[in-house]
């Protein structure tokens, strides 16, 4: 064992430091006392002199701080008149203060004080947290007015700051205890924490106790020194808060020497110029100093750079320095983001501007051309309209037309207000008929259907089990293409008419809309023939009733027409209405007999389709009826039932698409509206025709 002595007593400013506490016997206040009800008061445990391990910056070294509990170490004259309780250590405003402590007592290897919380409005949900025991931890912030530094014993050990003189400054209540020693230091020298705000220093009496005769090293990084268990807590076991904090110790400035240190290796100029260089480099330069006063060599130097690296690494999740990926984009694509977000807010305002798109909010489109031409170096002074508008729509970037050239930022504002206006007029097909999986390709597809499993027959004792089949049967159909072309002119360019443009892309989502729904409803009016060759509505189906007005007794009749369907294997279905279909000219008879205020005459007359009876129907008018019939009217069932009519898209093509080209003929940009869409009848048992 090793002799120590001391070897110099100096004075250094130190922040404030904390550690994570217990709350015990919270007490919450009467509520029914009214503004006379005495306030919330618990008992904090605010030392027990554990031990917590932490990192002197200084000196480049992992060490154990031993606080000292006794009435002669701790300061209690902040306690006595007072101290604060604060939310989560902040400072800055007196809302922050939440409450008070007080009554100190220091017994038993152990420190408490009495809390009180705020009864004002702000602090009530605290009190509730603490009683509920939702609220749990607390970090007490201490000024280290003395210390003792004691040289481990071994080569390996580890420093013991022994803190023999403290002053309990402020408690507070947090979600996750606080290291108030995880400031940063600024350029300009001053302690600042997370937010930015300035951290005041306290000055500190230091005593350095003597290492071995043989030197040792300061240890730098996290491979210096191993925790033990006894060197992480940081209360008894009785505590409730897990481990201790273990943030770093900011740097112990000298400021006023009492003794000499010992002295230095001597060490060339380069040699601290390189170390200083090395950490500058990586982010780290208040490791210099201490790694040069310790006499530490380049390669020393590397290696305590790189084990910091990797604390800090392990520190923000581990692994953030390789193998991270992150998208960047160019001033160019920002750009070209903010004109395009600019042109669609003006065909459709209901798109909202970021800071970037309003850059461009009031420009006409030859200026938003002749800013996108000067941003890629072609200059455009003399030029006329015409001309710069013919240069807008002709210019590429380099290569086949890309993102970045001016014809296909149109042809993006094109596709989402087409889009815009297609979502807005849903017709009506998509309230009954079932939409299918997207088709993959332009080839037949075959819609199969299996009837139910057979009827279980009777097995006598020691019978034999009979084997059963099932039927199916089959509906095919593919996709078809539709589509149009139109044209935007260069003088509407010119002219800025976007008004022109937009109705153009919006009349192409209003028209995919129409063929969709005119598509689904001619499976009802063409009443084309099924797989079984026999027509969808047919007396054979047993779906169509003839001489049938609309009213309750023929609602009443398809219902029953409908009960009585049989499945491929003659099974019983027991299907229901729950849509009816109907031209223009009977929507109100429709939404007398739907109507949930019908009220009827006698008993007999109980209307059970109308909305919340037992067998309701949602009526659906669709004017493209009108011009098959105007007197037909149609029921269907729910496609959960049963397959009724099905529809469905190109895969990766859901939609109307349109597609851009500048012109060569024609002096503007063309655009192709696309759409790919089936429809096809696929069952008749869930449908139902009634003629009139």
């Amino acid at each position: 064992m090793q002799t120590q002595t001391a070897l110099q007593t100096r004075t250094a400013d130190m922040p404030l430091a904390g550690l994570q506490m217990e709350v015990r016997n919270v007490t919450r206040a009467d509520t029914s006392a009214g503004d006379t009800a005495p306030a919330a008061r618990f008992e904090l445990v605010f030392t027990t002199g554990a031990p917590v391990r932490r990192y002197d910056w200084q000196n480049g070294r992992y060490y154990i701080e031993q606080l000292e509990v006794s009435a002669e170490a701790i300061n209690t004259e902040r306690l006595v008149r007072g101290a604060p309780l604060l939310n989560s250590h902040s400072a800055y405003s007196l809302e922050d203060q939440i409450g008070v402590c007080d009554q100190p007592t220091i017994s038993k290897g152990e420190g408490v004080v009495q809390s009180q919380l705020s009864r004002r409005e702000s602090v009530r949900g605290i009190v509730q947290d603490l009683e509920d025991r939702v609220i749990r931890n607390v970090s007490v912030g201490y000024v280290r007015d003395a210390i003792e530094m004691i040289a481990p014993a071994e080569l390996t050990g580890m420093w013991t700051y022994r803190v023999t003189r403290w002053t309990p400054m402020e408690v507070s209540l947090t979600p996750i205890p606080a290291d108030m020693d995880s400031q940063v230091r600024s350029v300009a020298g001053r302690l600042q924490d997370a937010s930015g705000h300035e951290v005041r220093s306290y000055p500190c009496a230091i005593t350095e106790l003597g290492a071995p005769s043989a030197q040792i090293p300061p240890t730098v990084g996290i491979s210096a020194a191993t925790p033990t268990e006894e060197g992480t807590r940081s209360m008894t076991g009785n505590t409730n808060a897990a481990g201790g904090t273990t943030a770093p110790v900011q740097s112990l400035t000298p400021v006023v020497a009492a003794a000499a240190p010992a002295a230095a290796p001597t060490v060339q100029d380069t040699r601290a110029a390189d170390i200083a260089d090395l950490c500058a480099r990586h982010g780290m330069p208040l490791l210099a100093s201490g790694m040069i006063r310790a006499g530490n060599t380049i390669e020393q130097a590397s290696r305590s750079v790189l084990d910091e690296l990797a604390r800090r690494d392990s520190a923000s999740g581990g692994h953030r320095n390789v193998g991270q990926i992150e998208t960047v984009r160019d001033e160019m694509q920002m750009r070209m983001a903010g004109i395009e977000q600019a042109i669609l807010h003006r065909v459709s305002t209901g798109v909202k501007l970021d800071d970037n798109g309003r850059n461009y909010r009031g420009m006409s489109l030859l200026e938003m051309g002749r800013e996108f031409l000067e941003a890629h170096g072609h200059s455009t002074r003399g030029l006329d309209r015409m001309t710069l508008a013919g240069r807008m729509l002709n210019f590429r970037a380099g290569g086949p037309m890309g993102t970045s050239d001016f014809s296909s930022l149109f042809a993006n504002v094109a596709n989402k207000r087409l889009r815009s206006a297609y979502d807005e007029n849903a017709g009506t097909y998509a309230l009954w008929a079932r939409k299918a999986p997207n088709a993959p390709d332009f080839k037949s597809m075959s819609v199969v259907q299996i009837a139910g499993a057979p009827d279980l027959l009777q097995v006598n004792e020691a019978g034999e089990f009979k084997y059963g089949s099932m039927s199916d049967g089959k509906e095919t159909y593919g996709l078809l293409t539709y589509g149009r072309i139109v044209s935007l002119s260069r003088q509407a360019i010119v002219n800025d008419d976007l008004r022109a443009f937009e109705r153009m892309v919006s009349a192409f989502g209003f028209a995919a809309r129409r063929l969709e729904n005119r598509t689904v409803y001619s499976q009802l009016t063409a009443n084309a023939a099924m797989g079984d060759t026999v027509a969808l509505f047919h007396a054979t189906h047993a779906n169509l009733i003839t001489s049938s007005a609309l009213a309750i007794a023929t609602l009443t009749a398809a219902r029953t027409a409908m009960r009585l369907q049989k499945g491929l294997q003659s099974e019983e279905l027991n299907l229901a209405p729950a849509y009816l279909i109907v031209p223009a000219t009977l929507e109100q008879t429709a939404y007398n007999l739907t109507s949930a205020n019908y009220v009827p005459a006698t008993k007999g007359e109980i209307n059970e389709f109308r909305a919340g009876g037992r067998t309701a129907v949602m009526p659906i008018v669709e004017p493209v009826l009108d011009a098959n019939s105007t007197t037909s009217w149609y029921a269907a069932a729910s496609s959960s039932q049963v397959d009724t009519v099905e529809y469905c898209y190109l895969d990766g093509a859901e939609g109307p698409v349109i597609d851009s080209e500048v012109g060569f003929e024609t002096d503007g940009i063309s655009y192709k509206c696309r759409l790919d869409f089936a429809a096809k009848a696929v069952d008749h048992r869930g449908l139902l025709k009634a003629t009139a």
